[in-house]
C-alpha cells in the first residue's frame, strides 16, 4: 500500500469516527430594545438613574425664606434603559439541557455618566425536574409575578426591586408545584448603613442572604409564597450584626387579554430591594457612641395591577406601603438622635417647621409613614415599536419619627409624574 493510499485511508477513517460523534453546538439569540423615556414631575423625588427610577416624593424641606425646595417640578429626557441581551443555548451537560444570559444596559454609573452595565449574567442546567441556576438575576422576591407597567421602577418601592449574583435552586415537586431555594449576595443594589449604600454589610456577616418559596402554575393561574432571611454586620470592627425576616405572597390571573395581578410583601430591613423602611440602632454602650445592637423597621407592601388588551394595551397600578415599627425601641446617640439607615428617614435642622418643639431634647427627625401610588397607563404595541402614556400620582404621609418607630404629627405632600416612553424593540 502506497502512503498516498494509507493517508486517503486514514483520512477516511477519521471523517467516519467524528461523524458518530454528536457535534457540539452553541446557538445564540440577540434582543433588546431602544428606548427613550421622557418624564415630568410636579415635586422632587426620591430617585435612582437620574429619575428613570422613581420611588417616592422627598418630605418638606424650607430654605432661609421659609420656602420649600422640594415643591418644584423637574423634566428630563433619558435613552440610558436602552437594553442588549443574548439568550444562549448550549449543549447537553450531565444529561441536562444547558443554557444562558447575559444581558446589559446603560445605566451604569461611572467617570463618563452613564455606562454599559450587567444586568443578568448566568447559566442554567435543566434536568426533567431539577433547575440549577448560578449567575446574577432577578432576586427571588421580585419573583415570576410582577408589575405590567411603563415605569423602569418596576412597582418599586411597593416591588421588589434587585438584580443579585445567586445559587438557585428549583425542584419541581409536581405538574403545577415547585419550590426554589437560593442563596445570594449583593452586588448593584445593596443594603444602607454606616458607609452609605454597600455590599459590604452582608459581606462583613459572611452567610449569605437566604431565600426559600413555593410557587404553583396552570394555565391561567400563578400563586406563590416565600421567606427571605439576611444578617448584616454595618460595622466591620463591631461584633454587633443585624438579622431581618421578610415574607412575601402573590396570585396571577392571565387569559386573553387580561392580566390581573397582586402581591404583598411583609419586609425588614429591605432597602436593598429599593423598598421603604431598613433598621436603626437600638442599644449603645455606656459612651453612647459604640453599637450594642441593631432593630428592624418593618413595612407591609402592596399592590394591584390590572391590564386589558394587546395591541392597544390599559393598565392601572395601585401601591401602599405602611410603616410598621421598629422590632424595638430605638436608642438616643450622644446628638440626642437617632441613628437610622434605610428609606424614609430624614435628620435635618431645616426640615418643616411645624413638626419643631420648643424642647431641647427633641428628636428633630422624620420618617415616612404610609405611601401611596395611582398609577393608570395606556401603550400602543407593534411588532417593533411600542408608545405608552402612564400618569403617577404618588402621595407620602411623613411625621415626626419616636422610639418604636411609628411617627406623629403627619403632614402629607404629593408629586404627579408624567411618563412617555417610545422602545424600538428587536
Amino acid at each position: 500500500m502506497t502512503f498516498k493510499n494509507s493517508l486517503t485511508l486514514l483520512l477516511l477513517s477519521l471523517s467516519i469516527s467524528l461523524s458518530a460523534v454528536e457535534p457540539t453546538t452553541t446557538s445564540l439569540k440577540f434582543y433588546g430594545y431602544v428606548g427613550n423615556e421622557f418624564f415630568y414631575n410636579s415635586r422632587q423625588n426620591v430617585e435612582l438613574v437620574d429619575g428613570a427610577i422613581m420611588l417616592f416624593p422627598k418630605p418638606v424641606s424650607p430654605n432661609a425664606a421659609g420656602q420649600d425646595i422640594n415643591a418644584t417640578g423637574q423634566a428630563e429626557l433619558l435613552s440610558v434603559n436602552s437594553r442588549l441581551g443574548i439568550d444562549i443555548s448550549g449543549t447537553p451537560i450531565l444529561g441536562a439541557k444547558s443554557s444562558g444570559k447575559i444581558e446589559a444596559d446603560f445605566a451604569g454609573f461611572g467617570a463618563n455618566f452613564y455606562v454599559f452595565r450587567i444586568r443578568q449574567a448566568y447559566a442554567k442546567l435543566n434536568w426533567d425536574k431539577t433547575e440549577l441556576l448560578l449567575g446574577q438575576t432577578w432576586h427571588p422576591l421580585f419573583g415570576n409575578v410582577a408589575p405590567s407597567t411603563p415605569s423602569s421602577n418596576g412597582g418599586a418601592p411597593f416591588q421588589s426591586f434587585n438584580r443579585s449574583p445567586q445559587l438557585r435552586l428549583k425542584q419541581t415537586l409536581t405538574n403545577s408545584l415547585s419550590v426554589t431555594a437560593a442563596a445570594l449576595y449583593e452586588m448593584q443594589y445593596a443594603s444602607q448603613g454606616p458607609s452609605g449604600t454597600s455590599n459590604c454589610y452582608l459581606k462583613n456577616a459572611i452567610a449569605p442572604d437566604l431565600f426559600v418559596g413555593l410557587e404553583n402554575k396552570t394555565t391561567h393561574w400563578t400563586t406563590g409564597a416565600g421567606v427571605d432571611f439576611k444578617t448584616l454586620k454595618p460595622d466591620a470592627m463591631n461584633p454587633a450584626t443585624i438579622s431581618s425576616l421578610s415574607a412575601t405572597a402573590y396570585a396571577q390571573y392571565v387569559k386573553n387579554k387580561l392580566q390581573v395581578k397582586a402581591k404583598l410583601t411583609y419586609g425588614e430591613n429591605l432597602s436593598d430591594q429599593l423598598m421603604l423602611g431598613g433598621y436603626g440602632v437600638s442599644e449603645y454602650a455606656k459612651d453612647s457612641t459604640t453599637v450594642l445592637s441593631y432593630t428592624n423597621f418593618k413595612n407591609m407592601n402592596g399592590w394591584f395591577n390590572i391590564v386589558y388588551g394587546t395591541k392597544f394595551q390599559v393598565g392601572l397600578l395601585l401601591g401602599v406601603s405602611q410603616n410598621l415599627g421598629a422590632s424595638e425601641n430605638l436608642a438616643v446617640n450622644k446628638a440626642k438622635k437617632f441613628t437610622t439607615y434605610g428609606y424614609g428617614f430624614y435628620d435635618d435642622a431645616t426640615l418643616n417647621p411645624a413638626l419643631k418643639k420648643t424642647d431641647a431634647t427633641y428628636l428633630n427627625q422624620q420618617v415616612l409613614d404610609v405611601l401611596y401610588r395611582i398609577a393608570p397607563h395606556v401603550s400602543y404595541n407593534l411588532p417593533n415599536l411600542k408608545f405608552a402614556v402612564e400618569y403617577n400620582f404618588d402621595t407620602a404621609d411623613y411625621g415626626k419619627l419616636k422610639a418604636d418607630g411609628i411617627p406623629d404629627s403627619w403632614y402629607t405632600v404629593s408629586n404627579n409624574r408624567i411618563l412617555a416612553s417610545v422602545s424600538y424593540i428587536f
